[in-house]
């Protein structure tokens, strides 16, 4: 898949957005910023660049262009680059062009990968 055919964009201008560790949001989230998720998301999230903070929690599908996980995700990750970090713990079926996981990360899923 070509950076293309990827469902989001990156904004050039978008300030970083940050969840804090107390908020939960149940619902969609969509964002043309960077994101850190240190709270909880239930449903979906897609911004063009994610990271789920060791105290951040995600149950649902997650679209992103590059994606940093060391909290815990159940659900779907579609990313163009995964990174799996020595503290993430992922159930998730992941399709992705590049993935790095990391010692010590947990990771039950499938992997499929696009070119």
């Amino acid at each position: 898949m070509t950076k293309a055919e990827w469902p989001i964009a990156a904004a050039n201008s978008a300030a970083r957005s940050r969840l804090a560790e107390d908020l939960e949001i149940d619902g969609d989230v969509n964002t043309t910023g960077p994101i850190d998720v240190m709270g909880k998301i239930t449903d979906t999230l897609t911004a063009p660049e994610v990271l789920v903070s060791a105290t951040g929690r995600i149950a649902g599908q997650v679209t992103a262009l590059d994606i940093s996980v060391l909290g815990t995700i159940d659900g779907t990750i579609a990313a163009k680059s995964v990174l799996l970090s020595g503290s993430a713990r992922v159930q998730a079926d992941i399709t992705h062009e590049t993935i790095t996981i990391d010692a010590g990360a947990l990771f039950e899923g499938r992997l499929k990968r696009k070119s």
